[in-house]
């Protein structure tokens, strides 16, 4: 038995509307999975269920074989350096964003201030750790991810989903991406907040959610795929298989 052996429902392309669906039971679609609160949710239920298995299995699967999402990691991989390069630019691009010519011109050339913020996020090894593991000081106002976080969005261009694609491509096990989509199935739409709630989900569950979801195949092709992503892979698959109306 294989990690893609057939699940009990598939994506598939509807020519009718020129975009994938998936066939979602009546009282699936339009509903929400909300966070909750200290990660107790009906999110993480969902994601635990035994019976959902499959359906997260398929949403991966489709995912890194058709969307151009699948790059993402190969984009990052290629990055050698502390400092932002052409390739994470290249990398939030196949996530369906871009910068202007400005801000790529900022992000690519020295700033004194930017760089001293990713050389102590080194010397802090924040590298090596991961959103649950690191210390919670950084997730908030006055740490370094923080600043370097409200330094980004001052860049023209650079909004809350930009940064954080663009900052999840230089630390992937720390930054979970935001997306409107997912933003809106687990009811933290225009939250001020994103790093601590989503933290939060892996520290109430244990280690359930971090070996679930490490646990779920991923081509062979696509290479290593940090938990974060899967997370954000399933949440953004399952809210397009939720929306059967667009």
């Amino acid at each position: 038995m294989s990690g893609f052996d057939m699940p009990v429902a598939m994506w598939v392309w509807d020519d009718s509307r020129k975009r994938d669906v998936f066939p979602s039971l009546p009282e699936e679609i339009g509903a929400k999975l909300p966070m909750g609160s200290n990660g107790a949710s009906p999110l993480l239920d969902w994601l635990l269920e035994p019976r959902h298995l499959g359906r997260q299995k398929e949403h991966l699967r489709r995912y890194f074989t058709t969307y151009s999402g699948r790059y993402f990691e190969s984009f990052i991989r290629e990055v050698r350096s502390s400092r932002f390069t052409p390739w994470d630019i290249l990398a939030i691009e196949a996530l369906s964003v871009s910068v202007p010519s400005k801000t790529a011109y900022w992000l690519l050339q020295p700033d004194r201030s930017r760089d001293s913020l990713l050389d102590r996020l080194q010397s802090q090894e924040i590298v090596n750790s991961t959103l649950w593991s690191c210390d919670v000081a950084q997730l908030r106002r006055g740490g370094t991810l923080s600043d370097l976080y409200d330094l980004l969005r001052k860049q023209e261009g650079l909004g809350v989903v930009t940064t954080s694609k663009l900052l999840a491509a230089k630390f992937p096990a720390v930054v979970p991406i935001r997306d409107s989509r997912v933003e809106d199935l687990i009811g933290m739409t225009h939250s001020l907040t994103w790093w601590e709630p989503i933290r939060q989900l892996f520290e109430f569950s244990g280690t359930k959610l971090h070996d679930h979801l490490a646990g779920l195949p991923i081509p062979d092709d696509v290479g290593e795929v940090s938990v974060l992503r899967r997370l954000d892979v399933i949440l953004w698959m399952e809210s397009r298989a939720r929306d059967q109306l667009g």
